[in-house]
């Protein structure tokens, strides 16, 4: 990735969703637009300003929107009225999705604490200790000395987000454990120990639990065990720790498991055996958001490239690019079986024809449009290499100006008819007709 082999030496100058027991294909609800001149109606409807950094996605249950941020805060908001309703605070940023079952809310936080919430009212009723919680940290990542220690990865944004199923809930760490807990009592129920830190957020299918770590291997587990069926081995950077690792979360229909990969490839992977079905080459680009299914496609989205991609579920075969121009780390958003929505780290959101990738819809952010720091060139809607990546520029303050674009981390969702994203500024953004 042209970006990334130029982070080495910065880093010398910086020195509705409610729970899904089964695999959930794509994001979508059962309001959606029912024509293309509806669509292109979408306008900003509401707005609210957390004044703290996002890249967990909102959540919709019932009427309630929940919004984790990295301030270390759990917003709740009546959908309806648009009213806020109460705030529960950790003690470090909330970078996993919240999910809701049974009246309870979960979630990790990198105060390295597993919290259930009270759905209601935002009371504790439980917290469960990890070892640990944080960016992925390599000796001699992107290139760099020995002696400098551990380097954090400075676009590893996520941590894992739950599934609860069969009165468990299940999540990954950065201590390299996947945990099962009693969702109940917070109890542990087992521990299965992984090779690297899994930021990588499970899902479940055929009694078997799916997920990757940043050693760029895929584990699938026994959901009640807790025992290895198989893993999958996918490309490796020893050296300097850049082309490597799993961190989005895989997705399943009834054979495959599919998962893209930093080490620039789209995966699908045999369900009972972890054999291989196809891979993807995304040139080299990293494949961080989540993939989205239906009856015929694999969709996907690249970050160096900037491209929304459909491909053939049966062979990889590419079928249409659509040109985002930008990094896309949000998962796309498919509603009605038509459209498909794809957040941009340049604020910017895409309307999609899912069926031939013909762009319907745009919006971008006022800070994107701004874009006062003058990172994105005018011209390509690409990031000027020269300044973000310039020698003086310390890593983290080059993936700052980036946020600072209004940039979408979170992935936007559809809820009631209404399209919801936030952006890594803290902006919530409803749109409607």
């Amino acid at each position: 990735m042209k970006h990334l082999l130029l982070l080495g030496s910065l880093f010398l100058f910086g020195c509705g969703i409610s729970a899904l027991p089964e695999a959930n294909a794509s994001l979508s609800d059962n309001n959606h637009p029912k024509t293309l001149d509806k669509l292109k109606r979408l306008e900003l409807g509401w707005q609210y300003s957390l004044y703290a950094p996002v890249v967990s996605t909102p959540v919709v249950s019932g009427s309630q929107l929940l919004v984790a941020a990295e301030n270390g805060n759990l917003y709740s908001f009546d959908l309806p009225t648009r009213k806020f309703s109460w705030l529960y605070r950790t003690e470090a940023g909330i970078a996993s999705t919240p999910i809701v079952a049974d009246r309870k809310i979960y979630f990790l936080s990198r105060d390295g604490f597993f919290y259930a919430l009270e759905q209601a009212t935002g009371k504790r009723l439980w917290r469960f200790a990890t070892k640990g919680e944080g960016r992925f940290a390599s000796i001699g990542g992107y290139g760099l000395p020995a002696e400098m220690g551990p380097v954090p990865d400075p676009w590893d944004f996520y941590l894992s987000s739950p599934v609860v199923h069969n009165g468990n809930v299940y999540f990954g760490s950065t201590d390299k454990n996947f945990y099962a807990l009693n969702a109940t009592t917070g109890e542990p129920v087992w521990t299965f120990t992984a090779d690297e830190a899994i930021h990588s957020s499970p899902v479940i299918k055929n009694g078997k639990i799916f997920f990757g770590t940043w050693g760029t291997k895929l584990f699938a587990l026994n959901a009640e065990t807790g025992n290895a069926v198989w893993h999958y081995q996918g490309g490796a950077d020893p050296k300097n720790f850049v082309m490597q690792g799993i961190t989005a979360a895989p997705v399943v229909d009834d054979k495959n498991v599919y998962v893209g990969a930093r080490d620039g490839f789209m995966y699908a992977i045999r369900q009972t055996d972890g054999a291989l079905v196809w891979r993807y080459d995304a040139a080299n680009s990293w494949v961080l958001a989540n993939a989205v299914l239906d009856d015929k496609n694999v969709y996907i989205a690249t970050s160096d490239t900037g491209l929304f991609l459909a491909l053939d579920k049966q062979t990889g075969l590419e079928k249409y690019r659509a040109d985002t121009r930008l990094w896309v780390y949000a998962t796309p958003l498919l509603v009605q079986n038509r459209y498909a929505f794809v957040g941009t780290m340049a604020g910017e959101l895409y309307g999609f024809d899912k069926n031939t990738g013909k762009k319907i819809w745009y919006y971008q952010t006022p800070e994107g449009r701004a874009d006062i720091n003058d990172i994105v060139d005018g011209k390509t809607g690409k990031l000027r290499d020269e300044k973000l990546f310039a020698p003086q520029m310390q890593t983290q303050a080059g993936v700052e100006l980036v946020k600072s674009l209004g940039a979408f981390i979170a992935s936007p969702i559809w809820a009631d008819g209404k399209l919801i994203a936030v952006t890594a500024t803290g902006e919530i953004l409803l749109f409607e007709y």
